[in-house]
């Protein structure tokens, strides 16, 4: 049998334990949130660990017009996961992304009118479409071979940021006029540019620094064979230039 004593001290125990729980649910967690079209405009904030990042956001009044979702660095959606899982880290508010929005396969002919070298990544196609295509181009002798291979990853390619990787980086001979960074910069246009190796696999590629391309994408509209074409005829300059 427990004594008085016993029960007693069980009780403090049982209050001390859901004093401590009471305190880790009503502590806030700081965070940063930035936005993926403008990497300048940032706000720190802090937040009650349980909420949701949509749901704060919108309290905060830091969400855009219209759908959007919320990404990791990785350029992972992470809209409905809770704040607590963010400490001192930097989200990304952008456009709601749209499932299924890279290069649909019947379309693909279209990019090899301007780019015949073209072609889809097998380990980044489905039966509907291309999420990253490899493609190579004359480099205006700035490459031992006399050309850019490059991959150009686009899983969502109707309504996200696209990410250019250089694969013959030990071929430069002249410097090119743009950075190739083997770590993509903690930068609002680099979000889902991975951590140093292509997605999807092992291999390194330097990543191209595209700019502040994302709003220019934007208004060509939804048709990704249109912001594709952009987007390659961009780099194309960038690697020239």
């Amino acid at each position: 049998m427990r004594s008085i004593f016993q029960v007693k001290f069980d009780r403090i125990h049982a209050d001390e334990i859901e004093h401590l729980a009471g305190d880790t649910m009503n502590e806030m967690i700081p965070l940063t949130v930035a936005n993926t079209l403008n990497q300048t405009m940032k706000n720190r904030i802090e937040a009650k660990p349980n909420q949701s990042l949509r749901q704060v956001i919108r309290n905060q009044n830091l969400a855009p017009k219209g759908e959007f979702d919320v990404y990791d660095q990785d350029g992972k959606v992470v809209s409905n996961e809770h704040v607590s899982n963010f400490r001192d880290r930097t989200v990304y508010v952008g456009v709601a992304r749209v499932a299924g929005g890279g290069i649909p396969r019947e379309r693909l002919k279209e990019l090899k009118i301007e780019y015949p070298s073209m072609r889809p990544v097998k380990q980044h196609l489905t039966r509907r479409e291309a999420q990253m295509i490899r493609v190579r181009f004359p480099s205006n002798s700035r490459t031992r071979s006399g050309f850019w291979d490059i991959v150009i990853y686009c899983p969502n390619a109707s309504s996200s940021l696209m990410h250019t990787y250089v694969l013959n980086f030990d071929e430069i001979t002249q410097r090119p006029g743009v950075s190739l960074f083997p770590r993509p910069p903690s930068a609002g246009y680099a979000q889902g540019a991975g951590n140093g190796t292509i997605p999807g696999s092992n291999r390194q590629g330097h990543w191209v620094c595209h700019g502040q391309i994302l709003p220019h994408l934007n208004q060509l509209g939804n048709d990704p064979i249109a912001r594709v074409g952009a987007y390659l005829n961009h780099i194309q300059n960038l690697l020239n230039q």
